[in-house]
């Protein structure tokens, strides 16, 4: 019976089901309303929460209310950084090594991490792999290393060199 209906109004059986359970639902709701004749009564009120506010004032002599708390100007900025233990005044930024100054097959594992996007992880494997090999014959023998694609050796080549 589901497989016609649902083929005919092109919904899954399960659709239907759905369909049929919240229809049901509704008509179950409207027809205990009907007969228990439950109607809903909403009065509308309203508060008056002025009071309750004037609990968060200093009250001053003058004119009721604290005018330096109201007219306070904030440095929000400062005040984020106070609740903040890292310090922004420092700029973390890798200094580039100068041009064809790091020789490959000498070069420490910290020359190495001075590279652009070359991490601790990546420094290793670039010595790990000229200790395997014995040296470097030429800078394209660093697309062995893993974590190292074209792109990155064109971002270092300028960098190194190899005697």
């Amino acid at each position: 019976m589901f497989d016609k209906l649902s083929k005919k109004i092109n919904l899954t059986t399960t659709e239907l089901k759905i369909s049929g359970f919240l229809i049901l639902t509704l008509l179950v709701g409207v027809l205990i309303k009907f007969i228990f004749g439950i109607t809903e009564k909403t009065e509308l009120t309203f508060y008056n929460y002025a009071q309750s506010d004037s609990i968060f004032f200093i009250s001053d002599e003058n004119n009721g209310t604290n005018s330096e708390i109201i007219n306070k100007n904030v440095d929000y900025k400062q005040e984020v950084f106070d609740f903040n233990e890292r310090s922004f005044n420092k700029v973390f930024t890798k200094q580039l090594p100068v041009e064809k100054s790091i020789n490959l097959n000498k070069a420490t594992k910290q020359e190495l991490m001075s590279l652009p996007g070359i991490g601790e992880t990546t420094a290793k494997n670039i010595i790990d792999l000229r200790e395997k090999i014995g040296r470097f014959r030429k800078p394209e023998d660093l697309l062995k290393v893993k974590g190292i694609g074209s792109k990155k050796l064109d971002k270092i080549i300028n960098y190194i060199f190899i005697d």
